[in-house]
C-alpha cells in the first residue's frame, strides 16, 4: 500500500475562476486511483487543508517528512507568503522527489516563477497528475 499526503490550498484566491471544480477534479482522480490496482500497489491517501500561511505550511510539511506530497494550489500563497520561509525551502530541497505542486486553475502562476523561488521545487499543471502519480510510485497508468 502507498500513501499520498494531499494538502489543498483553501485561501481566499482558490474560490474564484472555477478552481474548485479544478480541485475537485484532481481529488476525484485520486479517488478513483484508490481502486485501481491490487493491495501491494493501492494509494491510499488523506487529505489537509492550507490557509496559505507560512506558518500553516510550515507545520504541515514537518508532520509529513519522508511522505509523498502532492501541494494543490495556484501557486499565489506559495509565492507570496511562503518564499521567505527557510524550512519550507528546506523541505522542498530535502524532500525533492516526494513533493509536487500541482498548479490549479487557468490564473495559476508560471512555473517559472516557482523556478526563481524555490529552486528544486517539482511544479506541474493539475492536467498532468497521473504524471506525478506514475513519477511519485514508479509504475504505469498512462499505458
Amino acid at each position: 500500500m502507498k500513501e499520498l499526503c494531499v494538502i489543498v490550498d483553501v485561501s481566499g484566491s482558490m474560490c474564484t475562476m472555477g478552481k474548485p471544480s479544478v480541485l475537485n477534479n484532481v481529488m476525484q482522480t485520486l479517488s478513483t486511483l484508490q481502486n485501481f490496482y491490487d493491495d501491494s500497489q493501492q494509494i491510499i491517501f488523506s487529505q489537509m487543508q492550507w490557509d496559505g500561511s507560512k506558518e500553516s505550511l510550515e507545520h504541515l510539511v514537518e508532520e509529513m517528512e519522508e511522505k509523498n506530497i502532492l501541494l494543490l494550489t495556484d501557486g499565489y500563497a506559495l509565492s507570496d507568503s511562503c518564499r521567505s520561509s527557510s524550512s519550507v525551502k528546506k523541505f522542498i530541497a530535502t524532500n525533492r522527489n516526494s513533493f509536487f505542486v500541482v498548479l490549479c486553475g487557468g490564473d495559476a502562476l508560471d512555473v517559472s516563477v516557482f523556478k526563481r523561488d524555490f529552486e528544486s521545487l517539482q511544479v506541474v499543471k493539475s492536467c498532468d497528475i497521473l504524471y506525478v502519480i506514475e513519477r511519485l510510485f514508479d509504475f504505469e497508468i498512462l499505458t
